[in-house]
């Protein structure tokens, strides 16, 4: 079954690559935005008053051969009062095909009133594209061993959300340049965008549901959505359903020692070349350091308080 699949999964990610057969190269999903917010958008670096770190690995399409397999590391912080910083650098491993992309996002953002914000993103950053052409499967197909072995192309991304206490809203484009390779135009980017919104429900003191709605819009190709509903027990442990264009998830996280966070799904799929799978596994590990914030209340002290203090 595997040595069918084998030379299909390669022509299908020719497909997507390669000029004269496909339309662009797409962006690699993931499941992380339950955690990780700067996933969606650029504008969410530093919109909290959280330092954060993830990182985050998924196998798509388990028992397939050549299937991709993506790696990503990412951070993002407050750098000085309404500028936040962050960046990301993701490897996706495709059969033949390896894809490395990295950039740098800077986010300011503008207090509106009260708890209302707005927050505006951008961002730069390079993509490289590299084929293997020493496996048997690339030596057999024509097209692969004509191409270029390997390609570097700039890309920007751009963001735009408001958010409250408990609402985001907001519009990206994760890939905002269109681009190829000058040289044997074999490698295409096609920009692509997303609008997201989330809202924080508490249902009470020990319950809350914080769910997600994501619809991506590549450019010359279908839109695809995604929801998830994460059900939270005391800020600390999660389960999560989601629903999807082409598949179904199922995710379930922690919060460890009030820093840590931990998130695993398992996502799976009834047509296409997914069903033949066995699933696709995604695990996120994050760590979350609270910014102090500056302020002109003295230190608490039992013997003077503040109150006393003010009236002197």
């Amino acid at each position: 079954m595997k040595k069918i699949l084998l030379p299909f999964f390669v022509f299908s990610i020719a497909v997507i690559i390669l000029p004269g057969t496909a339309v662009s190269q797409q962006l690699s999903l993931s499941n992380q935005y339950v955690v990780n917010k700067f996933s969606i958008s650029p504008a969410a670096a530093g919109a909290g008053d959280m330092f954060e770190v993830f990182g985050s690995y998924r196998r798509d399409w388990m028992g397939i051969a050549g299937a991709p397999e993506t790696k990503m590391i990412s951070a993002n912080g407050i750098i000085r009062k309404n500028m936040g910083l962050g960046g990301n650098v993701t490897s996706v491993q495709a059969g033949i095909f390896t894809n490395l992309a990295a950039n740098l996002s800077y986010a300011y953002h503008v207090h509106l009133s009260g708890v209302h914000w707005l927050s505006l993103g951008v961002g730069i950053g390079v993509v490289e594209n590299h084929l293997d052409l020493s496996s048997k499967a690339a030596q057999d197909d024509p097209v692969v061993m004509n191409a270029d072995r390997t390609s570097n192309m700039i890309d920007a991304n751009f963001g735009i959300m408001y958010h409250t206490k408990n609402l985001v809203v907001g519009f990206a484009a994760p890939r905002l340049f269109s681009g190829e390779d000058k040289d044997q135009n074999l490698y295409y980017l096609t920009p692509q965008y997303k609008g997201h919104i989330g809202y924080k429900w508490a249902i009470n003191q020990t319950w809350a549901l914080d769910p997600v709605a994501i619809v991506s819009l590549p450019k010359n190709t279908a839109a695809y959505y995604e929801i998830a509903v994460p059900i939270m027990y005391q800020q600390k442990i999660w389960i999560t359903p989601a629903y999807k264009k082409s598949s179904i998830a199922l995710g379930l996280g922690a919060k460890l020692f009030s820093s840590f966070i931990f998130n695993y799904s398992y996502e799976f799929a009834s047509t296409g070349i997914a069903s033949k799978s066995s699933g696709t596994h995604e695990i996120t590990i994050g760590w979350k350091i609270t910014s102090k914030k500056k302020t002109d209340e003295p230190t608490p002290d039992k013997k003077k308080p503040y109150y006393k203090w003010l009236s002197k």
